[in-house]
């Protein structure tokens, strides 16, 4: 359901690991450098080892989120995502590969249903706004990137109604509990 390199899983169904393709591609990643926005401001992403801790129990009840289960991305670091009636919200955390968002950057950029996009001055790319679901990715640091999922089943609530705006409000938050990158 979401674009090829997005760690998301579009799959409604608890449980499912990620369709989605690998994005570490050397060949990619190189030639995308001089092209993707360098992090102004970089963040530590691999200082909450827990992505479950990315956002605080406040910002979820917040959010309308609640039920979190982990899992683990193609990469081989854990993912978490957290699940209920109306809404599912997954963060795929990359702290391993080292491309930070060229790659997702290169193969993406150009495609119509992408849209380049800053969160808390982090650039970051929307993938695949489709009805349901949106994909984000931020550059959290030129070496790490954080995958934004998000999938609304009921709008129950106004922020809802936007979803490529609420996985940017998600992103947000988990970028206000991240430390500086030393």
């Amino acid at each position: 359901m979401l674009a090829v390199a997005l760690a998301g899983c579009a799959s409604p169904t608890a449980g499912q690991a990620s369709r989605a393709t690998n994005p570490s591609n050397s060949a990619t990643a190189s030639a995308a450098n001089g092209d993707v926005p360098k992090v102004a401001n970089p963040k530590n992403l691999k200082a909450i080892g827990d992505p479950c801790q990315l956002l605080t129990s406040q910002q979820l009840q917040e959010l309308g989120a609640s039920d979190p289960h982990m899992d683990k991305s193609l990469w081989g670091e854990q993912t978490c995502y957290w699940i209920n009636d109306n809404l599912r919200v997954l963060l795929a955390p990359d702290t391993v590969q080292g491309h930070g968002l060229a790659v997702v950057w290169a193969k993406n950029k150009d495609k119509p249903e992408s849209e380049r996009t800053t969160v808390n001055g982090h650039p970051a790319l929307r993938t695949d706004k489709l009805s349901m679901s949106c994909g984000l990715w931020v550059g959290v640091s030129d070496t790490q990137v954080l995958s934004v999922d998000v999938i609304v089943r009921r709008d129950v609530r106004p922020e809802y109604k936007d979803r490529c705006m609420f996985a940017e409000k998600v992103a947000g938050m988990v970028l206000s509990n991240l430390p500086a990158a030393n």
